[in-house]
This record gives structure tokens, sequence and C-alpha cells, in this order.
């Protein structure tokens, strides 16, 4: 697979970063998206393969257009094998005490950051009849309380997926969703973090009506977070999407996504009831 580049977004930590080492590894010529020099840097000192950093966030037209153009010219000719639409953002939190900022960021990263970077690296892919892998969740098919904002980013990019697989058929570009379910990243707890510290400026009355939820979730989360998989099961297939002669249009990823699927399968009322009393 040498001189088959792929772009691989959000790579500067966490499962991006995984997915960009595991890709070079493999043989993959890998340009790995981050914000900041040092995280490339860092990155490409820590891969074992050929990888180069793209600075690149999918939150700017500037930064986007200039990024497309830094992989025009290193794959001189050539075009993109691929490109992994990794790079998000968590937010945890009833809807009603949601920062709207907030929502409208993780939107600008979630959704409008993939169409954005599809958008303007889709001349590099036609080039080579490359593919797209949109990194995606369980969180797609079953939306889990006080992720609403999330549920609902990863919910768009299914529905994006599924239309740009047929309209980018004509040209044998295949697109996949990989949709993970708990790994081994500090996603979770970054977000009930992040809840807290929204939760502090709260007035005492507003504070209250989610006490008891955000201390069972707390638990939850940290429950998660103990038996979290290791990130072989997204790398896997990240890869097959890649490099089989047919890919799924889904993939699911953790030994945990049976599970989640079996719950989005549910009745709604049987759903709701054991998220309830999974809520206590």
């Amino acid at each position: 697979m040498t001189n088959r580049y792929v772009v691989v977004t959000g790579a500067s930590r966490g499962l991006g970063r995984t997915i960009a080492l595991a890709l070079a590894r493999s043989g993959f010529s890998v340009l790995a998206g981050v914000r900041r020099r040092e995280d490339g840097e860092a990155v490409r000192r820590a891969a074992s393969g050929w990888l180069e950093p793209l600075i690149l966030d999918v939150t700017s037209g500037e930064s986007l257009r200039a990024a497309a153009a830094d992989a025009e010219r290193v794959t001189a000719g050539r075009g993109l094998a691929g490109l992994v639409n990794n790079a998000g953002v968590a937010l945890l939190g009833p809807l009603e005490q949601v920062p709207l900022e907030a929502a409208e960021n993780l939107f600008r990263v979630n959704v409008l950051g993939v169409i954005a970077v599809t958008q303007q690296l889709l001349p590099l892919l036609r080039q080579a009849a490359g593919r797209i892998v949109n990194i995606s969740a369980v969180n797609g098919k079953v939306s889990i309380p006080f992720l609403s904002v999330y549920n609902a980013s990863k919910s768009a990019l299914e529905a994006l997926s599924d239309s740009l697989r047929v309209e980018l058929a004509p040209w044998s570009i295949r697109v996949s969703v990989v949709a993970p379910g708990a790994m081994r990243t500090d996603i979770r707890a970054e977000g009930v973090r992040r809840w807290a510290e929204s939760r502090a400026s709260l007035s005492p009355e507003k504070h209250a009506l989610y006490e008891r939820q955000f201390g069972k979730l707390r638990e939850l989360i940290a429950q998660a977070d103990s038996t979290a998989a290791e990130h072989d099961p997204v790398t896997q297939a990240v890869y097959d999407a890649l490099t089989a002669e047919v890919p799924q249009a889904r993939y699911l990823a953790g030994p945990d996504t049976a599970q989640w699927m079996q719950m989005a399968s549910l009745p709604d009322a049987q759903r709701d009831a054991a998220f309830l009393s999974m809520l206590g």
C-alpha cells in the first residue's frame, strides 16, 4: 500500500491518533490532520510508517483550503485512497441546560466539519477512486439520555453517509460508517467535566433539577470507562473499510455494540423504560 495516501482528521489524540498510527503501520501513507504543529510532530515521532502532519481545522474554511492544497501537493497526482472523518467532540447534559453555543460548536465539528472536509477532498478521492470512512458511534442508532445533541450529530452523520454512498457510486468511491461502542478514551470523562462546569453557573433551583440524574450518570460513565475496550476493533474496521474488495456500509466496532443495537431495536416504550431504570 506504499503511496496509498489517506487523510485522517482529528489525529492529534484519542481514537484518531490510534487510527492514523495503525494505518501508517499497515503501509498506508498517512496525512494526519491536526490543528497544532506540535501535536503533528508528536504523532509523526510516534509513527512506525510514513506519516506526515496535515494542519487542518475542520471548522475553518481557510484551514481546509490550505490543507487540500497541501494534500494535492504531497500526493502529486496520485490522489487519495481514503479519507477517515474522525474529528469530533462530545457534549453531555440535559437538553434544557445545554448552552446553545456549545451545541452549535458540536454540530460545527461533528457534522458541518465532515461535510466541509469531504467537499474539499473529493477531487483527490475521485482521482484514485478512494474511499470515505466516517467514524460515527452507537449513538447514531440509539439515543442515550443526556447525550441528545451528540446523538443528533451522529444520527446526522449516518444519514449523510447513506446519501453520499449512492451519490458517489458512479466514481466507485465507497462510503462506510464505523460505529464504535465504548472505547478507552477520555471523551466521556471530558464530557462529564464540561457538564459539571456548566452546572456551576446555574441558579440553585436549576442546579437541583437534574442533580440526581447527574450523579447517577457519573456513576454509569465511570463504570463504562472501567470496562471500555481498546481501540483494536475500530482500527481493524477502518482498515477493512479501506481495503476490502466490497466494504460494508456499516461496521460495528467493540464488544458492547451488539447490546446497544439490541437496545435500539426495542419498542420505544421498552427502551425508555430501560433507560429510566438505568438512571434510577
